[in-house]
């Protein structure tokens, strides 16, 4: 599950859902207990996933949640895709 490198999110199946792993759960052998046909995807950003709650019109309450995660200041590899997400999300923050 967890890695540093990245793997194609698009391949997922269309009756299947992104999961966003974090804390025990990074850890394939764990999650597989639950969920034994759950396959990593790629590397995302807690940024990203801030953003998508915001968009998405999350509830305020789990938005301030996410917000208050401290970050592990992750610097290994994104994708392209997360990357571009990122940069976009700066741009609508700076107007």
């Amino acid at each position: 599950m967890a890695n540093s490198g990245y793997g194609n999110c698009s391949d997922h199946e269309e009756n299947s859902f992104l999961y966003f792993a974090y804390g025990s759960n990074l850890l394939k052998e764990r999650i597989h207990l639950q969920n034994p046909s759950a396959a990593f995807c790629c590397v995302a950003c807690l940024q990203v996933i801030c953003m998508g709650a915001k968009e998405n019109g999350l509830p305020l309450e789990y938005q301030k949640k996410l917000k208050a995660i401290e970050s592990n200041d992750f610097k290994g590899k994104l994708s392209e895709e997360i990357e571009d997400m990122i940069k976009k999300g700066e741009t609508k923050t700076k107007h």
